[in-house]
């Protein structure tokens, strides 16, 4: 009789919860799910800088400049032979207006940073690599001059303005897993930037 009475009211008890949860979610407009849903995809995704800082001083010594030291410091820590082309990768990103952060993200997205390119190609980057097609340079300086213009006149030029969109076209397949490592290395180098002291 005591475990007819126990199964009564587990059973009553279960099927109020059930009821409850059931009118509740009912009642949540779905409107707000799918803001919510896409509020976490965008938070995910980082928009590049599509000028250079405003704030930065113009005639600024490389021992100086925040973004050098804050790429001296990423690379060390991937042991990246882009390293010695830092200078380069900024001078670059003035020329052509774009955020400093994407080039070295892309190219530890594509090659953990420079340590597996096809041989003599100093192509970081993944650039024009597909098949059995692969586009070399004759140097990293002329590789990184050659794909921040193309990264810039190619896609953020045409609204291609975050990993996400870039990603589309640079390479279709990867369905969110290159966009995702890209704007990984984009909020370390900004995560390291924003704790390098003030001198």
């Amino acid at each position: 009789m005591r475990l007819l009475v126990l199964l009564a009211l587990w059973t009553t008890a279960t099927s109020s919860v059930l009821i409850g949860s059931f009118v509740g979610l009912s009642m949540y407009k779905k409107d707000n799910l799918e803001l919510n849903m896409n509020s976490v995809v965008e938070a995910k995704s980082v928009n590049f800088y599509i000028t250079p800082s405003p704030y930065l001083p113009i005639n600024i010594s490389p021992q100086q400049d925040i973004r050098i030291i804050t790429l001296q410091k990423f690379f060390q820590i991937y042991k990246s032979p882009l390293s010695d082309h830092i200078e380069d990768i900024v001078k670059q990103a003035d020329l052509n207006g774009m955020d400093y952060a994407l080039l070295p993200a892309i190219a530890m997205q594509e090659s953990g940073g420079c340590k597996n390119i096809p041989v003599d190609s100093f192509n970081c980057w993944g650039f024009g690599i597909y098949g059995s097609k692969v586009t070399k340079f004759s140097s990293f300086p002329e590789a990184i001059a050659q794909v921040t213009k193309t990264v810039k006149e190619a896609y953020i030029k045409n609204g291609l303005t975050n990993a996400t969109l870039v990603e589309d076209r640079w390479t279709p397949s990867s369905r969110g897993n290159w966009s995702y490592a890209v704007n990984f290395f984009i909020s370390k180098i900004r995560d390291i930037e924003k704790n390098i002291p003030a001198s």
